[in-house]
């Protein structure tokens, strides 16, 4: 009986290990089965005490070698297989519209410094370079960027 104890703690052991590269919690929910089963029987032979202290015992061996592993995976040559290790940066495409730098058009309100402007037949969100700019004056594009339009007074 003994021996079957054993060896359904070390099943348990060997499960929780394995759930590391298989994640999904099926190995680790059998290794859990694996250590309640054996502290069960250990109830027989062993008392409330011992099936107690296998479960309590098992629980803190295996949380202390599932930590130790991770630590030891995580610098041995065999763990570094299932690192991620390219970087991508994220890189976001200008969305502005850079053919209207240069233009000229009319603000349709007043500038303070944001506000609307019409360019050749289109409206636009835009913003002052230099400050205030009344309605109706006449600007020009400095900059595109992000669906904004930059512009300065002429």
């Amino acid at each position: 009986m003994t021996t079957l104890i054993l060896t359904l703690i070390i099943l348990a052991f060997v499960l929780f290990f394995l759930e590391l590269f298989a994640p999904g919690g099926i190995l680790g929910l059998f290794g859990v089965i694996s250590l309640v089963v054996a502290a069960i029987l250990a109830y027989e032979t062993m008392g409330m005490f011992g099936s107690a202290g296998i479960l309590i015992g098992g629980t803190v061996v295996g949380l202390g070698l599932f930590f130790l592993e991770i630590k030891l995976l995580a610098n041995s040559r065999f763990g570094k297989q299932f690192q991620h290790h390219d970087r991508q940066m994220a890189q976001t495409p200008s969305v502005g519209r850079p053919e209207l730098v240069g233009k000229r058009g009319i603000t349709l309100t007043t500038m303070a410094p944001s506000g609307k402007v019409k360019l050749e037949n289109e409206i636009f969100e835009a913003a002052s370079l230099g400050g205030l700019i009344n309605k109706d004056a006449t600007v020009e594009v400095v900059r595109s960027e992000h669906l904004k339009l930059t512009v300065k007074e002429i």
